[in-house]
């Protein structure tokens, strides 16, 4: 520290004294004291754009939850049709005693299935219900046997042949055998009615097999929601099968089996009989 020495006693004191701190004497200041500078005044905080929440590329692409209306519209069922429920933040349940509630809905449980939403992610998080959650497919839709599709008010279980069930030999079946055996299957379909009861069977030696309302392998002339030419199932060579949606005007549905499913806007899913329509409209196209 710089020093300054008093004229009339010789006594040295910091500079910047204006009196000797032993005789009272005006200090002689030569030069004038001069403060240490503020460093620099460094680049402005940038700010963060609206509607990112955290710094890194998901959730850069992620708006507050306020941003969006996110809800489910009513498009078929016991409920009002254009019924609208707003989807809050967070999770919520679907049912006929939940917060999304569908009490003249019948076939859904009390709390059928689980909902999470955060901002425009939505997805099915739970299906506690026995009758399952249905999602529309877009595009054609690789399925395993066993799984059960849904179109116009069918439920069928599609099988391949490997995994068709035989019944065991009767002990009063006479040991010939007589008439031309039965071709070996290679896709089977069998129409579930209330209760999970098996209705209508077919069963094809082909790798396709069409439903619809009339003309195709598996045919429900009465089905009022089921178009002329609706869905065809077909074989792959890898022993899986694929479902394929050929232009039906009301769709044909997938048993969700696995969960969280990620909704995307304008997503169609069925709970009970109750058909609901996923809209999502940004801050912008409110």
């Amino acid at each position: 520290m710089a020093q300054m020495t008093c004229s009339s006693c010789g006594t040295s004191w910091p500079a910047g004294y204006q009196f000797c701190g032993r005789c009272g004497s005006s200090m002689n200041i030569s030069d004038k004291f001069t403060a240490v500078p503020a460093p620099p005044p460094g680049p402005a905080p940038v700010e963060p754009p609206p509607g990112i929440l955290f710094d890194d590329p998901l959730s850069a692409q992620i708006s507050y939850p306020d941003a969006s209306i996110v809800r489910f519209v009513v498009l078929r069922g016991p409920v009002l049709e254009g019924t609208a429920f707003e989807l809050p933040e967070g999770r919520v349940h679907i049912g006929r005693a939940a917060e999304l509630s569908m009490s003249a809905d019948s076939l859904m449980a009390p709390r059928h299935v689980a909902i999470d939403r955060f901002g425009e992610r939505v997805s099915v998080d739970e299906i506690t219900g026995p009758g399952g959650c249905f999602l529309r497919i877009r595009e054609p839709m690789s399925m395993l046997s066993g799984e059960v599709i849904f179109a116009g008010e069918q439920y069928l279980l599609v099988r391949s042949g490997q995994d068709i069930p035989t019944e065991p030999a009767s002990a009063y079946a006479p040991p010939e055998t007589f008439g031309t055996p039965l071709p070996a299957p290679r896709l089977h379909v069998t129409q579930l009615l209330a209760g999970g009861v098996p209705g209508r069977v077919v069963s094809t030696d082909r790798e396709q097999l069409t439903v619809g309302r009339e003309g195709c392998d598996l045919s429900f002339p009465q089905d009022r929601f089921m178009s002329g030419r609706h869905l065809r199932i077909d074989l792959l060579p890898d022993g899986s099968l694929q479902v394929t949606d050929v232009g039906s005007l009301n769709g044909t549905f997938e048993r969700l089996t696995q969960t969280p499913a990620l909704l995307r806007r304008g997503d169609e899913i069925l709970i009970g009989s109750t058909l609901l329509r996923l809209e999502i409209r940004a801050a912008e196209e409110a």
